[in-house]
C-alpha cells in the first residue's frame, strides 16, 4: 500500500491479527480509489472494558475533495464481541461511500462538459 496507512488502538491492546486486517482493508480501499491519500484506522474499546470488548472501529479516508468517515454499524453502548466483525462493518460502510463518491464524482464530469 502506496498510501499512508495509520493505525489507532484505544483502550484496547495491539494485536498482530487486527494489524494484519486492517492493513488488508487499507489496501482494498485504495484499489476502490487509487487517488486515496490517506487511510486512518481506530479501533475503539471501551474504557472500563479490561478484556477490550466491546469495541467498534472507525475508517477514515482522504481523496481529493473529500473525506469519508465511517464506522462499524452498531452503536457505541451496543458494541461488538468479535474484533473482525466490526472491521468488516466499518469497511463495508467505507467502500459504500467511495462507491457513491466515484458515482457523484462521474456525473459532475458528465454535466460539465
Amino acid at each position: 500500500m502506496s498510501t499512508p496507512l495509520t493505525l489507532t488502538f484505544r483502550h484496547l491492546p495491539r494485536s498482530g491479527a487486527l494489524e494484519a486486517s486492517a492493513r488488508d482493508v487499507g489496501n482494498r480501499l485504495q484499489q476502490l480509489n487509487d487517488g486515496m491519500t490517506a487511510c486512518h484506522i481506530v479501533f475503539e474499546g471501551a474504557p472500563e472494558a479490561a478484556s477490550g470488548l466491546p469495541f467498534r472501529v472507525k475508517i477514515h479516508v482522504s481523496v481529493p475533495g473529500a473525506q469519508i468517515h465511517a464506522e462499524s454499524a452498531r452503536q457505541p453502548e451496543e458494541g461488538w464481541a468479535v474484533p473482525h466483525s466490526p472491521l468488516r462493518s466499518a469497511y463495508e460502510n467505507a467502500k459504500r461511500q467511495l462507491a457513491k463518491l466515484k458515482q457523484s464524482h462521474g456525473r459532475s464530469n458528465l454535466v460539465s462538459r
